[in-house]
């Protein structure tokens, strides 16, 4: 029997219900789903054998000293939160940096993505991070940082300087503690 691709937006719907059930692959995003859903296996990436950890927060920021306090906010919002904060350069489970990057994305529950100097590591590591349906918390010392296509989500503007990072640590603990009320 010859498959057809689906011509019309319904027909699609109704194709992947018939070929994928809703029992089918594993739910993985941080938030319950609406509408449609979409069922993929990543080609480039493997999946990991853990699940998403609800208590799990990633950063994604350049590893630069200029970063460090910035780092230490974030860490420090996540621990008030009960949270547990990891940075790629905190693991090391396999022979290639991307894959434990995208394992991490793939386990966190929220992902908090700095795109001060328009790090294009960070851009590709939020991309996953939405792709994967987690929560991102986008944040930046510089507003001109955030790209066109990313300025429709609202981030946490901080000042590398003491007040500035106690008013980002202020914030990210509030905005991560408003996105744990939503886990399931």
């Amino acid at each position: 029997m010859v498959r057809r691709s689906p011509h019309n937006y319904n027909e699609l719907l109704r194709y992947v219900d018939l070929r994928y059930p809703a029992d089918s692959g594993v739910n993985i995003s941080s938030a319950p789903g609406e509408g449609p859903r979409i069922v993929f296996q990543p080609s480039v990436f493997s999946v990991p054998a853990e699940p998403p950890d609800p208590n799990l927060l990633s950063a994604m920021m350049p590893f630069g000293a200029s970063f460090q306090r910035a780092h230490q906010a974030i860490v420090t919002a996540a621990h008030v939160n009960g949270m547990i904060c990891q940075r790629a350069d905190d693991i090391w489970m396999h022979s290639t940096v991307m894959q434990d990057v995208f394992s991490l994305l793939f386990r966190s529950f929220i992902v908090v993505c700095d795109f001060t100097g328009k790090n294009p590591n960070v851009f590709y590591e939020a991309g996953i991070a939405h792709a994967l349906g987690k929560h991102v918390i986008p944040i930046t010392q510089s507003a001109d940082d955030i790209p066109f296509d990313l300025r429709h989500h609202r981030y946490l503007h901080y000042l590398n300087n003491g007040e500035g990072l106690d008013r980002l640590r202020a914030e990210l603990t509030t905005r991560i503690g408003h996105l744990l009320l939503q886990r399931r």
